[in-house]
């Protein structure tokens, strides 16, 4: 057993290291960077600087989507997932249309169940009652797709992003304030990341017995069988081939911390997850549950959504100024802020004794202090006492990166870019000027303006 598992380990391993060779996968590491350097220009815009940087966020991501290419590779092979069985040229174009709906539904829970359905309804209603409509060449590839292993990749892939969700989902989380529907300016945390995963699939093929190489598989493998049909004196043979895949979560956090919220959404999708790949097995077994595997994978991930969300929106949101104080929703580190033993969630009362009602009144008493900056308020329940230095050791402001980088002079720069430059993000306040709205997305507006030509032709 341990020589057949060394066997396939050598197997994954330079199976995946083809992939690096592969253009697709430095063109989607490019993508990855887009990504990345787009949150960072949200970063710049709101606050004057980046607070994630664009290569570490690349690199990061990076490392861990091989390391959960290795592990889904594994469990890939574990199942004898089969490419030529799944149905990928049916389920990209779908979701592609879907994306025209909304960004959201850019996944393969959705489309995967779409063509799921569409498998069904032509064995079971359409091919009895037409036959010559099954034997159309874009429809008869269509009915060889086994569902079962569908359903099963659907919820593997699921299962590693919910993984990739619970171990950096949180980290390089980027702050914003954000004009919520009823019209209150509150902060939140964007939580952004995107993965590249190489992966080793199997490729399915009917060869004579006496041509069949390489690893000798137990009798149980593999777990969801080829529905390939084999001809006299034919077995089954599985290439290993090296593919490449992407994931990304996006995501908001008002009412609970980056990680409470990243840990909940990997979770629940964990859940989720486990339960459509048991759905997959079962239905492999008794092909009665099959409809109920394929109406779980769109609505079961529907569910997860939904739940997150009500669960944001029910709770107060952790990250606004009020009569109490000024909450700072983040510390960056390296900054002054940080060297005065400022913290995330700390609550700011009072600068130089004089008490601060909104994020920028206690911008603005710092920024017209002098270089020693007292500041009061409590955290964690109890009292809070620090002095900010605004000048650095040498004599050189620390409010003044912005000349270090060729920008305007940091006294030219906005108040909240000027905080920034000291490390402090506090809460937003119904004073603070600058926010995000929550727009419908492009392509959903183009869905409507299709419409509304189809209308009015």
């Amino acid at each position: 057993m341990s020589a057949l598992l060394l066997e396939l380990g050598k197997i994954l391993l330079t199976t995946l290291l083809r992939v690096l060779q592969i253009p697709l996968f430095w063109l989607v590491i490019l993508l990855v960077y887009l990504q990345y350097r787009r949150v960072a220009g949200m970063e710049q815009k709101f606050f004057g600087r980046i607070i994630n940087p664009v290569g570490r966020q690349v690199a990061i991501s990076t490392g861990l989507g091989i390391l959960a290419g290795i592990l889904a590779s594994a469990f890939m092979l574990l199942l004898g997932l089969s490419l030529s069985q799944i149905g990928l040229l049916y389920i990209w174009p779908v979701a592609l249309l879907l994306l025209l709906i909304h960004p959201r539904f850019l996944c393969f829970s959705y489309a995967g169940g779409i063509v799921a359905l569409a498998v069904l309804a032509l064995r079971h209603l359409v091919g009895p009652l037409f036959p010559a409509f099954a034997e159309m060449k874009l429809v008869a590839p269509l009915l060889e797709i086994h569902i079962p292993a569908l359903l099963a990749l659907i919820g593997l892939l699921h299962l590693i992003e919910a993984l990739l969700i619970y171990l950096s989902g949180h980290r390089g989380s980027s702050p914003l304030y954000f004009k919520r529907a009823g019209g209150e300016v509150v902060g939140a945390f964007s939580l952004q990341k995107f993965w590249p995963i190489p992966l080793v699939a199997l490729l399915a093929m009917a060869i004579p017995e006496a041509e069949v190489q390489g690893v000798s598989m137990p009798e149980w493998w593999p777990l969801l069988k080829s529905t390939l049909e084999l001809g006299p004196g034919e077995t089954l043979q599985y290439m290993a081939l090296p593919v490449l895949a992407a994931l990304g979560y996006s995501d908001m956090a008002f009412s609970s911390s980056p990680r409470q919220k990243s840990a909940g959404t990997a979770r629940f999708l964990s859940i989720y997850s486990v339960a459509l790949i048991l759905l997959a097995l079962l239905a492999e077994f008794c092909p009665s549950l099959t409809l109920a595997g394929v109406l779980f994978a769109p609505l079961g991930h529907e569910a997860v959504i939904n739940r997150g969300n009500r669960l944001e929106s029910s709770r107060e949101s952790l990250y606004r100024a009020g009569a109490a104080g000024v909450p700072l929703m983040m510390v960056l580190p390296g900054s002054a802020a940080e060297s005065a033993g400022l913290r995330s969630g700390d609550l700011v009362q009072r600068v130089n004794g004089a008490p601060v009602s909104s994020d920028l009144d206690l911008l603005r008493k710092i920024d017209e202090s002098y270089f020693m900056v007292l500041i009061e308020g409590l955290r964690g329940g109890g009292g809070l006492s620090v002095v900010l230095n605004k000048r650095r050791p040498g004599g050189q402001d620390a409010a003044d990166p912005f000349a270090q980088a060729g920008l305007p002079a940091a006294t030219a720069a906005p108040l909240w870019h000027r905080g920034a430059a000291l490390g402090l993000i506090p809460a937003p306040s119904s004073q603070t000027p600058i926010y995000a709205r929550e727009r419908r997305a492009a392509g959903h507006s183009l869905l409507r303006r299709l419409r509304g030509r189809s209308r009015g032709s």
